[in-house]
Formats: structure tokens, sequence, C-alpha cells
């Protein structure tokens, strides 16, 4: 799989992949270097590929990667969905293929729905030309067919990254898409946080209605669901990394 950094130049150390982080986020045992050391020195690209497989059923082949792949999901400016790898392939079958990684290792899925929400609106408050408050709204009435008010939908207590990650994997307008939770349990690994996130999650499952596709004990989960007129599948992956 080749790997091309959001500027186009290739990418093949942990170095080069470590100028497309932000600089806080680049630490040994945090999700950003764990991903990378995974992708290139533990044959990650392949174990992903086994693993689509068997959820799929169908033989997957990735080609091109990205590392902090911006998947842009309306039409306001700026803050698209910043996925930790953005994957393009195939399948076996002749459909295209997108897969959306989002690393962690304890760290958060950031803010609920409802507290963006709330922050969107005061955001406005300070800014009369923000367009904060309508994409939330639209991100919920556009992708998930909820016409609520965020903070009164049954989306209010879901994390919002969870949302816009989804989104954006779904805007590449693939045959298959895929959002591919990855977690890396390293020795910074916190469990009652990352028992957390993944409380967070099957939230998330829950509220979009999904369809069991695959469950393996407490560390890997496929599920079907609906997004924009889209099937997507949600894969939640615990890895113990050395």
């Amino acid at each position: 799989m080749k790997i091309i950094s959001p500027k186009g130049d290739t990418v093949s150390t942990m170095e080069e992949w470590s100028k497309c982080v932000r600089p806080p986020h680049w630490k040994e045992g945090r999700s950003a270097y764990s991903l990378a050391d995974f992708i290139l020195h533990q044959v990650g690209s392949l174990i992903l590929e086994e693993r689509l497989s068997r959820v799929l059923n169908d033989p997957v082949k990735f080609e091109e990667a990205t590392p902090e792949y911006r998947a842009k999901f309306d039409s306001y400016r700026g803050n698209p969905s910043n996925l930790d790898l953005g994957i393009f392939g195939s399948v076996g079958s002749g459909s295209s293929l997108f897969v959306g990684v989002e690393a962690k290792v304890d760290e958060p899925f950031g803010d609920t729905v409802c507290d963006r929400y709330q922050s969107a609106i005061k955001e406005l408050g300070r800014n009369p030309r923000s367009q904060a408050v309508s994409r939330v709204k639209e991100l919920l009435s556009g992708n998930f067919r909820e016409s609520l008010d965020p903070c009164d939908s049954r989306f209010s207590g879901i994390r919002y990254q969870l949302l816009t990650g989804t989104a954006g994997t779904v805007a590449t307008q693939k045959d298959l898409v895929v959002f591919y939770v990855k977690v890396f349990k390293t020795n910074l690994y916190d469990q009652a946080k990352g028992l957390g996130n993944r409380s967070d999650y099957e939230k998330f499952i829950q509220g979009t209605n999904g369809d069991l596709l695959m469950h393996d004990g407490e560390s890997f989960q496929a599920h079907s669901i609906s997004l924009a007129n889209t099937r997507l599948i949600c894969v939640y992956d615990s890895f113990d990394a050395p």
C-alpha cells in the first residue's frame, strides 16, 4: 500500500509520518504514533485487509492511504472531519472502497452532540457570521435524518466526533465505505477511559440502529448502519500493542 501525505509526498518512515500530525498529538504510546508504527512496522495494512475481508466476505485490497485525511462532509468552510488515516482500495467483486480509520489509545471522542451545539450557539453570539450552529443541525438532518433540536434528539449524548467521522467517511462516495475505530492498548492505556470510549461507541451504534455483522468477544465488533442513504460498515477493533 502506497502512503501519501496530505501534501502529496511519499511517506515511508515514522519521521515522514510525524510531519503529517500536529506536534502535540505525536507521542510514543499515543494514538497517532501507534497507528503509524502499526502500519509501517507491524504489517498493519495486511491485518486490516484480512479483518475487513472477513466482515465483507470478499477479498479486500488497499492501494493508497493518507494520514490525517481531511474528509469534507458539508459545504461549509473549514473544519472537515480529520480522519487519522484515509485508505482507498477495492474488493474482489470490483467495487471501490474507502476506509476511514480513527485511532485511539484512550483519548476520548470529544464533546457530546449537545455540548457541541451549545458551544456553537455561544460562538454564534460572539460572531454572527459563524456557521457552527447550522453545521451541527445539518449534520444531523442530512446524514442521520434527525430533525429535532440537537439537545433534544436521540444523539444528544452521543459523541460528536463519531458523527463527523462517519459522515466524512460516507462523503467519499465510494461503493463500499467503512469507519474503522482501531484501539491500541499501549503502556499508556487507561482501562477506565478505554471502557468509556467503547461505551460511547456502542451508544452511537445503538442510536443509529446498527445491525450486527460480526462479534468476537470484547475486542472486535462490526455493524452495518444507514447514513445519508448509504450503507456504512462500522468496526471497533481493540489491539494489545507491543
